[in-house]
């Protein structure tokens, strides 16, 4: 009777791996260029008081 769940254990296995992958590569190979403008708070376009 449980064998009858294994191929959707095994789809369920191999795709949070595939996502787990797919967001990593983002994370690692993603362009990182951090400068003052970027890492500054947004205050509605007036200076921050």
């Amino acid at each position: 009777m449980l064998s009858n769940y294994l191929p959707v254990l095994m789809f369920v296995v191999i795709a949070l791996a595939m996502a787990v992958v797919v967001i990593s590569l983002g994370f690692f190979l993603g362009p990182r260029r951090p400068d003052s403008a970027k890492l500054s708070p947004y205050e509605c376009g007036f200076e921050a008081f």
